[in-house]
């Protein structure tokens, strides 16, 4: 399956689920799925094959060398795969939202696009990682010493 039958096969399943003003986007690397769901806005990344997010891939290796077709070829199918990949996450996403396991802001809340534009991910990921930073850190203070510790 290419990569613009499974990015209709997306915008396909986002539709039927209710979705509207879907909108696919390339630039620098990434591909990004934007689309509106009531009156909330959601946007999902994908980085791209070549790009320097997908540079630690494994089927990358900047050692090898590089010829043009092969190349192009491993990495026409490195794309599909990350598409493929995120078909199958976001049709997963939506079968659990349509069996009624969590609705469609739950499922979604990640990738919610905040009014200054930034997903709800991005808005929230740097303060969950100090607060976890934080927890560690006093666990490890108001831990025992090691001596006094049972073991």
């Amino acid at each position: 399956m290419s990569c613009s039958a499974l990015q209709a096969e997306i915008q396909e399943m986002l539709v039927e689920s209710g979705a509207s003003g879907f909108r696919l986007a390339s630039e620098q690397g990434k591909a990004a799925i934007a689309f509106s769901a009531g009156d909330r806005q959601f946007r999902l990344v994908l980085s791209q094959p070549g790009s320097a997010d997908s540079r630690l891939e494994p089927e990358y290796d900047p050692l090898q060398p590089h010829s043009t077709g092969h190349e192009s070829k491993t990495m026409q199918e490195a794309a599909r795969k990350n598409w493929w990949q995120l078909a199958v996450l976001i049709r997963a996403k939506l079968d659990a939202v349509a069996k009624g396991i969590v609705t469609f802001d739950e499922e979604f809340l990640a990738y919610m696009v905040m009014p200054g534009g930034a997903t709800v991910f991005q808005a929230t990921g740097p303060a969950i990682t100090t607060a976890y930073a934080a927890a560690r850190k006093a666990s490890s203070r108001d831990a025992p010493p090691k001596e006094a510790r049972r073991e």
